[in-house]
């Protein structure tokens, strides 16, 4: 009987094992790749300590590119509830890491002062109880169907469009920050399984995601303009 996906595990210094960093076990690794749901979840059930930093994350999940990445920053924006100030946490990140895949670095990095910050593993494991479902039905009906969008220059593009989208998630509103994110994970997921239906998939709802954010962020705006007008009597 063939083997299933093999599962991840950590040490006690929180580096990843079981072949994420192995190069033993890469051919295995290729043949059947973890999916970044399993990822995620081995991460918030198994980590060591009670607390682990965004340094901490991005060494356990090792060499797996971008994808993995953006897809790890997006997922705490897909909570159904709004929880203040939590969308430029990750948004940031998820920025950073959309911009240098847009300007074509082999690898992404993250400057040490977010890499520092930390988070309780108790927190990770709610955001994977709550989010991953959106994770998984997007993996459900991902296969490799390459183009041109799954080329280089087809990747720095999709980098470029998700430095538009993260930059609204960083705005800390209702529902500004979901939509893009979830555009964010479908082009993530489609971007590590070079399948250009999911990559499309996610451009598409990135649109809307874009027009309902632009839509309540003038609104506020205006309320906001015409609060003030109003209460210094310049109406």
């Amino acid at each position: 009987m063939a083997a299933g996906p093999k599962k991840p595990g950590w040490d006690r210094s929180g580096r990843a094992i079981d072949g994420l960093h192995d190069t033993r076990h890469a051919a295995e690794q290729h043949a059947h790749p973890v999916p970044v749901s399993v990822l995620v979840t081995a991460l918030a059930r198994d980590w060591p300590s009670e607390r682990l930093t965004l340094g901490d994350l991005m060494q356990a999940l090792g060499a797996r590119g971008y994808g993995v990445l953006i897809v790890l920053f997006a997922l705490p924006n897909l909570l159904p509830v709004y929880i203040p100030g939590l969308s430029p946490i990750f948004g940031v990140p998820l920025l950073i890491i959309c911009a240098q895949l847009a300007y074509g670095l082999p690898t992404p990095k993250l400057p040490s002062l977010l890499t520092r910050r930390s988070m309780r593993r108790a927190d990770l494991r709610m955001i994977a109880d709550k989010a991953l479902p959106w994770l998984r039905r997007v993996e459900r009906y991902v296969k490799p169907r390459p183009s041109w969008i799954t080329t280089r220059a087809g990747e720095r593009l999709i980098g470029a469009y998700g430095v538009w989208l993260a930059a609204i998630v960083c705005v800390p509103l209702p529902l500004t920050n979901g939509p893009p994110s979830l555009a964010c994970l479908i082009m993530a997921i489609g971007l590590m399984e070079e399948d250009t239906r999911t990559i499309l998939a996610g451009a598409a709802f990135g649109i809307f995601g874009t027009v309902l954010g632009l839509s309540i962020i003038g609104s506020v705006g205006w309320m906001l303009v015409a609060g003030f007008a109003w209460l210094f009597g310049l109406s």
